[in-house]
């Protein structure tokens, strides 16, 4: 059974191997743990369990005021499974903020969209409701890296749930 996990101490515990997997993983764009715990303690980080093992996470990443990103979606090799990656998604999109997802994954916006009332758009209306912080976030050394890995997977994909 996969579990969603929000509970700040359960959480803490994670944050090193976040971290870690973060800077591994060139699939995932790194965060600081300053900034993971930051995230944490804002109540935008995460987890799923799978028999009370860590199984993965994401995270709620504030853009603007009320504008959001899902972001470092991550769920271990291991259990990987369409439960996992449901209770994963319901995880993060339980909030009622404003969000974009940005991916190359053309399952997940269409999950994004059929389940979570997201809509697909494209880059410009991203950068505009994020007034631009979905770019500037990315100049940082290690996100260009990551972007640039990103790239080579093929066209990104952006959905965005709230207020047009």
């Amino acid at each position: 059974m996969v579990e969603v996990i929000t509970d700040l101490n359960s959480i803490r515990e994670v944050l090193p191997e976040i971290y870690e997997t973060g800077f591994r993983d060139p699939n995932l764009t790194p965060r600081s743990l300053e900034t993971l715990g930051e995230i944490a303690n804002k109540g935008d980080l995460v987890l799923i369990k799978v028999d009370d093992k860590v199984a993965g996470w994401g995270i709620r990443e504030v853009l603007t005021k009320n504008f959001k990103e899902i972001g470092m979606m991550f769920i271990k090799p291991e259990y990987r499974s369409p439960q996992a990656f449901i209770a994963l998604a319901r995880g993060l999109a339980d909030d009622p903020s404003a969000m974009v997802l940005a991916t190359y994954d053309k399952a997940l916006i269409r999950q994004a969209v059929l389940e979570f009332n997201f809509r697909e758009v494209g880059l410009l209306e991203v950068i505009i409701r994020s007034r631009g912080r979905f770019i500037t976030k990315r100049l940082t050394k290690a996100s260009r890296e990551a972007v640039t890995e990103h790239r080579s997977q093929g066209k990104a994909l952006f959905a965005i749930r709230g207020k047009q």
